[in-house]
């Protein structure tokens, strides 16, 4: 049984006490209150030792935890310093980078103009063909309407 169990019972037991007349006073069973005293006795060593044991456990874990966290500080700080010795090596790598986007842009341009021209002259192709094609289509729909006209007369 829990002491929170065994509280409960006593709680209950002194509820269900008989009351002395015209007092606050309750009769309790003598029994009843040296056994809960007996279960109190044998339980809480227990607990004592539960309590005793999570709170090394915490203890421990606290300590593992700033173990850790100093582990933490120390890579940081070699990442630091490390960052700090390659700053000039990024800082060359950073301005090769921009010049090669700078190219880079400057080419895309170019080819992007490129293109341009390209589709320009194409839809100059095709719609000169076009063109073509409707003037025959008309020719021929014109021949067609004289042919419907001689037809009739």
């Amino acid at each position: 049984m829990s002491v929170e169990k065994l509280l409960d019972e006593m709680e209950n037991m002194l509820v269900d006490a008989s009351r002395l007349p015209f007092t606050n006073k309750r009769v309790v069973e003598e029994d009843d209150l040296a056994r809960f005293l007996d279960e109190f006795r044998e339980m809480l060593p227990k607990e004592l030792e539960e309590a005793k044991r999570i709170i090394a456990e915490r203890q421990h874990i606290l300590d593992e935890a700033q173990k850790e966290a100093q582990n933490i500080i120390e890579q940081a700080k070699t990442y630091v310093s490390k960052l700090t010795d390659e700053s000039i090596i990024n800082k060359q790598a950073h301005e090769q980078a921009n010049e090669l986007m700078n190219q880079a842009n400057r080419t895309a341009r170019g080819l992007q103009s490129d293109a341009v021209n390209y589709a320009d002259e194409v839809f100059k192709h095709v719609l000169n063909n076009l063109e073509q094609t409707l003037e025959v289509v008309r020719q021929g729909h014109r021949e067609l309407q004289q042919n419907k006209s001689n037809s009739a007369k």
